[in-house]
Protein backbone atom coordinates (compact mmCIF):
# COMPACT_ATOMS: atom_id res chain seq x y z
CA UNK A 1 0.00 0.00 0.00
CA UNK A 2 1.34 3.43 -0.90
CA UNK A 3 0.64 6.14 1.65
CA UNK A 4 1.80 9.62 0.95
CA UNK A 5 1.62 13.03 -0.43
CA UNK A 6 1.15 15.68 2.18
CA UNK A 7 0.02 14.07 5.43
CA UNK A 8 -0.61 16.72 8.04
CA UNK A 9 1.10 20.01 8.67
CA UNK A 10 3.77 18.58 10.99
CA UNK A 11 5.12 15.38 12.54
CA UNK A 12 2.46 15.22 15.23
CA UNK A 13 -0.36 15.35 12.67
CA UNK A 14 1.43 12.70 10.60
CA UNK A 15 1.63 10.48 13.70
CA UNK A 16 -2.07 11.03 14.39
CA UNK A 17 -3.03 10.18 10.80
CA UNK A 18 -0.87 7.05 10.75
CA UNK A 19 -2.31 6.00 14.11
CA UNK A 20 -5.78 6.18 12.58
CA UNK A 21 -4.92 4.71 9.16
CA UNK A 22 -2.57 1.82 9.91
CA UNK A 23 -5.09 -0.32 11.88
CA UNK A 24 -7.26 -0.28 8.73
CA UNK A 25 -4.40 -1.96 6.87
CA UNK A 26 -4.24 -4.75 9.46
CA UNK A 27 -7.61 -6.10 8.42
CA UNK A 28 -7.85 -9.56 6.87
CA UNK A 29 -6.35 -9.73 3.38
CA UNK A 30 -4.24 -6.62 3.92
CA UNK A 31 -1.76 -7.81 6.56
CA UNK A 32 0.80 -9.35 4.22
CA UNK A 33 1.18 -6.38 1.89
CA UNK A 34 4.03 -3.90 2.41
CA UNK A 35 3.22 -0.36 3.53
CA UNK A 36 5.26 2.36 1.83
CA UNK A 37 5.36 5.98 2.99
CA UNK A 38 5.96 8.30 0.04
CA UNK A 39 8.08 11.41 0.32
CA UNK A 40 8.21 11.55 4.11
CA UNK A 41 11.43 10.20 5.56
CA UNK A 42 13.29 12.60 7.80
CA UNK A 43 15.06 11.53 10.96
CA UNK A 44 12.08 12.50 13.14
CA UNK A 45 9.37 10.78 11.09
CA UNK A 46 11.14 7.51 10.26
CA UNK A 47 10.99 6.10 13.85
CA UNK A 48 7.33 7.17 14.10
CA UNK A 49 6.53 5.50 10.78
CA UNK A 50 8.23 2.27 11.86
CA UNK A 51 6.34 2.30 15.16
CA UNK A 52 3.10 2.64 13.17
CA UNK A 53 3.86 -0.27 10.83
CA UNK A 54 5.46 1.44 7.81
CA UNK A 55 7.79 -0.98 5.99
CA UNK A 56 9.58 1.25 3.47
CA UNK A 57 10.16 4.95 2.86
CA UNK A 58 11.29 7.13 0.01
CA UNK A 59 12.45 10.68 0.31
CA UNK A 60 15.07 13.04 -1.02
CA UNK A 61 16.05 13.96 2.57
CA UNK A 62 18.87 11.40 3.14
CA UNK A 63 20.35 12.12 -0.30
CA UNK A 64 20.21 15.86 0.27
CA UNK A 65 22.03 15.45 3.59
CA UNK A 66 24.68 13.20 2.04
CA UNK A 67 25.37 15.73 -0.72
CA UNK A 68 26.43 18.15 2.00
CA UNK A 69 28.56 15.64 3.94
CA UNK A 70 26.09 14.55 6.62
CA UNK A 71 25.45 10.95 7.63
CA UNK A 72 22.51 9.67 9.66
CA UNK A 73 23.64 7.17 12.31
CA UNK A 74 21.85 5.23 15.02
CA UNK A 75 24.34 5.91 17.82
CA UNK A 76 25.69 9.38 17.02
CA UNK A 77 22.76 10.98 15.22
CA UNK A 78 23.91 13.37 12.50
CA UNK A 79 27.60 13.18 11.67
CA UNK A 80 29.11 15.83 9.42
CA UNK A 81 32.35 15.28 7.50
CA UNK A 82 34.43 17.94 5.83
CA UNK A 83 36.00 17.46 2.43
Amino acid sequence: FAIGGSLGKDGSELAELLGWMMPLLDEEGRRDKPRHLLGIADDRNIPNGIANGIDTFDSCYPTRLARHGTFLTRKEGHLHIAS
